[in-house]
């Protein structure tokens, strides 16, 4: 009977020890391990990336992968973020947005990232947002889309400004730049959600600005000729031309006007505003201006200079990289400054106050300054005025970094 209770009083000292055991290793993993955050461990961070790669809008998006994968290199190669390596996943959606769909449930379910950063488009920004709200995870995505963050939605921040503030510097650069009188001004944009984000100011703009007249034409996004746009076009004969698309749209649509001899002075938004515009576009590109809230691959500041270096010494077979390899950059610099304002002991609820403690960062030259708040999440407000250099074969900037107006 002694042998017995002896034996039953050594388990019951191994399975108070034991539990003892357990509990310290419990608590000690979730230290090291940020509480059982998804994504996050004592050593690295996961990102969720996801863009069009092989799709109608691959020409913005590959460039800006590869920015977003040069600022981690950089950032790994230095140590990390309070220890942690930053490890990514880039998916494709192919400007698809069950796709877009789809790679949210893998990155987030499966792979199980900390944060993300997604999607290609508009709508896709628009399907994925709801289920990033109820999965409550950290979004910066690329889309100018106003509705998106007015008012400020907690989980969602952008990485370039609204898509309406460069039609009114557009707007606004005409008359008191060009100081031109009762112009007709024409647009010209991609029917998809940003380009329409873009025709609603024209329409508002042209109510307050002495407009002669105002023509609009939507195309579709994988449109390759636009020769009929141009026949329409030429009928009004448009001082001014604005250009909602990609940098192919904005070839096709440069040697097609110029083969009818349409003379009309042409402005890109952002994602046509790149170098490769003016290069493939030759004589075709004369008198073509731009906008982009980016530095350029020629500026001489300290943020340019830093990316141009990593750029080169990642990849130096390639000898410049264009505004959507910047957008990516400055994506990545966004995530930086977030985890590092988060400090160690990281949640998803400190990395977004992180990024909401960003007050008046100077990035240097990639673009203007940027602050987030509570109740605002912008980050870009500035942009600057390009015009296409033939010889040169790429954008230089005409003006100093702008915000338009508030009307």
């Amino acid at each position: 009977m002694g042998t017995i209770k002896k034996s039953f009083f050594f388990m019951r000292y191994v399975l108070a020890i034991s539990a003892l055991s357990f509990t310290l290793l419990s608590a000690n993993l979730c230290k090291s391990y940020g509480n059982d955050v998804p994504g996050v461990t004592d050593k690295s961070v996961k990102i969720g990336l996801m863009g069009d790669l092989t799709g109608p809008a691959a020409d913005v998006w590959i460039p800006f992968a590869n920015g977003i994968r040069a600022f981690f290199k950089m950032m790994n190669y230095g140590g990390g973020i309070h220890g942690r390596k930053i490890e990514y996943i880039l998916e494709d959606d192919r400007y698809s947005i069950p796709l877009a769909l789809s790679s949210f449930k893998k990155l987030v379910f499966k792979d199980k990232v900390f944060v993300l950063q997604a999607a290609s488009g508009v709508g896709h920004s628009a399907a994925i947002i709801p289920l990033v709200e109820k999965e409550k995870i950290p979004l910066i995505t690329p889309t100018g889309e106003r509705k998106f963050f007015v008012p400020a939605r907690k989980y969602v921040f952008s990485t370039i400004p609204w898509y309406e503030d460069q039609a009114k510097l557009a707007v606004e650069y005409v008359f008191n730049d060009m100081k031109l009188q009762s112009p007709v001004i024409a647009l010209l944009y991609g029917d998809v959600g940003s380009g329409k984000d873009s025709r609603n100011t024209f329409r508002e703009l042209v109510k307050i600005y002495p407009v002669k007249k105002y023509v609009e034409i939507a195309f579709p996004l994988a449109a390759m000729d636009f020769t009929s746009e141009m026949l329409a076009m030429r009928r009004s004969k448009p001082d001014i031309v604005y250009i909602h698309g990609h940098a192919a749209h904005a070839t096709s649509i440069l040697k097609a006007a110029r083969r009818l001899g349409l003379s009309s002075t042409f402005i890109v938004a952002q994602y046509a505003c790149v170098d490769k515009a003016v290069k493939i576009s030759g004589k075709n590109a004369s008198g073509l201006l731009g906008i982009n809230c980016f530095g350029t691959w020629d500026d001489a500041s300290t943020g340019v200079n830093r990316l141009r270096k990593a750029s080169l010494a990642y990849n130096p077979n390639v000898s410049r990289r264009d505004a959507n390899f910047f957008q990516g950059w400055f994506t990545g610099m966004l995530f930086y400054e977030g985890l590092q304002n988060a400090g160690r002991d990281l949640t998803r609820e400190t990395y977004l106050k992180g990024l909401e403690a960003i007050k008046n960062f100077d990035t240097e030259g990639i673009c203007g300054i940027v602050s987030f708040s509570p109740d605002d999440h912008k980050s870009i407000e500035y942009h600057r005025f390009y015009k296409a250099d033939i010889e040169k074969k790429r954008f230089v900037p005409i003006s100093g970094w702008r915000k338009p107006k508030d009307y």
